[in-house]
């Protein structure tokens, strides 16, 4: 052995040490030779010691001044490390669960409360509402997925008309197809699709564009200078995703009863100018305003969940890409949890 072992300074170096020794087959078979070994400390020696089997090799030789450290080593009874149980294991990793879930509810109220004063800030002053940022923010979240949402509204009204309709017309009902596809469409199916393609791709957005300022110091600059941060980057995003996501789901009903409509006509014989005109008396208006409130509920609920992941993020390429991946997740969770809460609440409005 030769240089240095003062390991303490370098964890990478001494992890790479220990895995290389301790695939030896019999450490204690060799000839250990540690003069040539510069510098030596307690961490250098308990490598050796464990590699060693916590005894000395039968040949070994050291530097005189290194030699305490052997000594000591041998005077010392370290306690094995304890055994985990699995459900102990099982207990801890579940109460880490409940305090993460807390910690999070508790800091996204906390950031609610924030954005409420700073509304009360804005109201108070004028002059210091963000409206570049809110601008900004409709364009990115409203404007630019437009074409996707089109598409994929368009696709999913098609596909709907074709299996509704082929049952429809087993029993002779193919009119029915205006009614059942207006109240998918409206009700569930608008809101649904327009939040989960937001989540994904504008929540994750919110919280990588956020959590990059931790990176490049751009967030702590902000605070340096005076600003708000919750004023000058949550408020904006929570805005605008509110305005613009009931905007994309009147896009996405649109689009979806559009292709209903087409595939009505080319399949089942009802003429799209017989589907818009019967569509108003079939479907009730309340489904249209509980869908368009569902969409400021989701937009909502993903700005404030994607602000908070980013605003929470780390400064490193690791946490930012954890609390990216929690903030798509959390969101698409929640659109699924409030749909279905709203659906038990709601299910004797509009139907009847």
């Amino acid at each position: 052995m030769a240089g240095s072992w003062k390991l303490l300074l370098d964890a990478r170096r001494r992890r790479r040490l220990a895995r290389e020794l301790g695939g030896l087959d019999s450490p204690r078979a060799y000839g250990w030779n540690l003069k040539q070994v510069e510098a030596l400390d307690s961490a250098g020696a308990r490598l050796l010691w464990d590699v060693w089997g916590r005894q000395l090799p039968d040949r070994f030789e050291c530097q005189d001044d290194h030699r305490h450290w052997f000594s000591w080593l041998q005077d010392t009874s370290f306690p094995a490390p304890p055994v985990p149980h699995r459900l102990d294991e099982a207990i801890e990793r579940v109460q880490q669960g409940v305090l993460g879930f807390v910690r999070v509810v508790g800091g996204i109220l906390l950031l609610v409360g924030q954005l409420m004063v700073e509304v009360a800030y804005c109201v108070r002053h004028p002059r210091q509402i963000p409206v570049r940022e809110i601008a900004a923010t409709i364009f990115h979240v409203g404007a630019a997925p437009m074409l996707l949402l089109g598409l994929v509204g368009f696709a999913i009204g098609v596909v709907m008309a074709i299996q509704i309709g082929m049952t429809l017309q087993q029993f002779g009902a193919p009119m029915m197809i205006i009614q059942m596809m207006g109240l998918a469409v409206l009700r569930e199916l608008g809101p649904v699709i327009a939040g989960l393609i937001l989540a994904g791709r504008s929540g994750s957005a919110i919280t990588a564009g956020i959590g990059a300022m931790h990176l490049t110091g751009e967030y702590d600059a902000l605070r340096a200078f005076g600003s708000s941060p919750s004023l000058r980057l949550a408020l904006p995003r929570v805005v605008g995703a509110t305005i613009s996501v009931p905007l994309l789901v009147v896009w996405t009903d649109i689009a979806a009863l559009f292709g209903g409509a087409l595939t009505g006509q080319l399949d089942l014989g009802v003429g799209y100018k017989l589907f818009l005109s019967k569509l108003p008396e079939s479907v009730q208006i309340v489904n249209f305003w509980i869908g368009l409130g569902k969409g400021a509920l989701f937009g909502l609920t993903i700005a404030l969940i994607g602000c908070y992941f980013g605003m929470t993020a780390p400064p490193n390429t690791a946490g930012l890409s954890r609390n990216t991946t929690l903030s798509v997740v959390v969101s698409l969770t929640l659109i699924l949890v409030f749909d279905a809460s709203s659906g038990a609440l709601l299910t004797n409005v509009g139907l009847l």
